[in-house]
């Protein structure tokens, strides 16, 4: 669906209706632990097919083992081309050979010192992207119709995407650019029949941090979003093809009871100079001109 601006949030308490999800295949990188885990489990729970990209053989392994319908490939998503094998696996897998949904959760925390974290949750994603977008318009084409099967990119962002979080500016650049690549992909993704989205989480105990650290958090009085709660916020967005360049925030339930919301903060509703500014940024390459822009200057 072509991105709007003007659509309202997204009704969060819907009941995702999982039909939509017969004979489609996903790719979750980094999903062998933590919340992405708990997106391949909603996925298979769903009957998606499911490939689980993971630097951790061990751990891929045994959970590809205890669902139904999932293959596990090691990547380090920092490789191209071990990416570029997990995405060729993937098609493989794929009953009909063609590729749906992408969820680009390989990550590292905060607390390296290096650039570790740029290159696993920034040129990791990017890699991801770049190679989902191939095969999305490798299915569809260029030229939107309606014979055209839905496709999605889901970027994960973080809570650090949109709030200030001090002393962590490595980790807070990754997240922000990811929204920044859906920014860039939502108002043309429409063309090869494709939608990007992102899902921004709280807190989840995972083990993005220590127990320790988790412990020091809810000690702070501060409340946890859930994993489960993850997944469902995933079958969401996937299971219905108008939501496109849509933020969601994974949240704990005193602030939505669903354990998701729209936070309504990428449409730019009701400030009329930044959304003149923003029709200035496309005028010299408006969205007509199709997906690469071709124009003669």
């Amino acid at each position: 669906m072509a991105y709007s601006p003007s659509n309202p949030p997204l009704n969060c308490a819907r009941e995702v209706d999982t039909s939509v999800f017969a004979g489609k295949t996903a790719v979750v990188t980094g999903g062998a632990s933590g919340l992405s885990e708990a997106y391949v489990r909603a996925l298979a729970a769903a009957s998606v097919a499911v490939v689980i990209a993971d630097v951790d053989p061990v751990r891929g392994s045994q959970l590809s083992s205890q669902l139904t319908n999932t293959r596990f490939v090691h990547c380090d998503v920092r490789k191209w081309e071990d990416q570029v094998r997990v995405f060729e696996e993937a098609a493989k897998f794929s009953r009909t050979g063609r590729l749906h949904y992408v969820v680009t959760n390989a990550g590292d925390g905060p607390a390296k010192p290096d650039l570790i974290t740029i290159d696993i949750n920034l040129q990791g994603t990017l890699f991801t992207t770049k190679l989902a977008t191939h095969y999305f318009i490798k299915q569809n084409g260029t030229t939107q119709s309606n014979d055209q099967e839905d496709t999605c990119l889901v970027l994960i962002g973080s809570g650090a995407a949109f709030l200030d979080c001090p002393r962590g500016p490595c980790y807070q650049a990754t997240k922000w650019a990811s929204r920044g690549i859906m920014h860039s992909l939502r108002r043309t993704s429409h063309f090869h029949g494709s939608r990007v989205n992102m899902i921004s989480p709280w807190y989840v105990q995972t083990n993005i941090l220590t127990p320790e650290a988790f412990d020091h958090v809810r000690r702070s009085g501060v409340d946890l979003a859930s994993a489960e709660d993850g997944g469902r916020c995933l079958l969401r967005i996937l299971s219905d093809r108008s939501i496109n360049g849509r933020s969601l925030f994974l949240s704990p339930k005193k602030w939505a009871s669903s354990g998701y919301i729209d936070l309504d903060i990428d449409e730019y509703m009701g400030n009329e100079r930044l959304q003149e500014i923003q029709a200035d940024q496309i005028k010299s390459a408006p969205i007509e001109l199709g997906l690469f822009g071709a124009s003669d200057y």
